[in-house]
């Protein structure tokens, strides 16, 4: 029964569509004319006539084609509200993909924890590298907090506050709970989706390093 109604439903997106198109009463003989037409004429006539039970179409006049009604457009916007949703949703998970793994591939090479989430997003990815280098054992308690900070989610409002240009690259110092955190990043675009990419540390990280990472990447990505 269901694949049975989203036939119906497709049916009505069609109907819908060619009533705004052409301003008159869609009939079968026109939808069978069409050149996607899945149908004969008698079962066109059939499934509008189950529409018109339904109350999502009717017909002006004997032997015209149908009209949509009010509970029709109603149904037909919002099948076509759920379709977008469902399209950016597969969109969205394909950016989600690239985006990971271009913040797997910087976490190998970046003095610092990489984060790199989408704008607007529930998600966000990590690569970690050498924030606890040996050298830095002194600095448990600073590290303890930046971990904290980027696993509660602050990193992101922070920078999410931020007016951020494309392909240009920041730098700011976050004062928190008495330790001050570093952080580069900068704007992105993948698949016309805006995303950010940092890498945050403690003070003493190799800026010119991680600066230089971000160089090359905002040039790949502008090519």
């Amino acid at each position: 029964m269901e694949n049975f109604d989203q036939k119906l439903l497709a049916l009505l997106d069609v109907v819908i569509d060619n009533y705004i198109n052409k301003g008159e009463p869609v009939g079968s003989k026109f939808l069978h004319s069409l050149e996607d037409a899945e149908y004969a004429p008698s079962t066109l006539r059939k499934y509008l006539n189950m529409l018109e039970k339904w109350g999502m179409v009717y017909q002006p006049y004997n032997s015209s084609g149908r009209v949509p009604t009010v509970q029709g457009l109603t149904t037909y916007i919002g099948n076509y509200l759920v379709a977008q949703e469902e399209e950016k949703e597969v969109e969205v998970i394909k950016v989600r993909s690239g985006l990971k793994e271009l913040v797997e591939s910087i976490g190998s090479l970046a003095d610092g924890v990489v984060v790199g989430f989408l704008r607007n997003d529930e998600y966000y990815y990590l690569g970690i590298n050498n924030l606890l280098r040996d050298d830095l054992q002194d600095e448990y308690q600073t590290t303890k907090n930046i971990i904290r900070f980027i696993e509660e989610k602050r990193i992101v409002k922070f920078i999410d506050n931020k007016i951020v240009k494309k392909n240009q690259i920041y730098y700011s110092f976050i004062e928190d709970q008495n330790i001050v955190i570093s952080c580069l990043y900068a704007k992105i675009t993948i698949e016309d989706y805006d995303c950010i990419l940092s890498i945050i540390g403690p003070t003493r990280v190799n800026y010119k390093q991680n600066v230089a990472i971000f160089k090359k990447i905002l040039q790949s990505l502008d090519t």
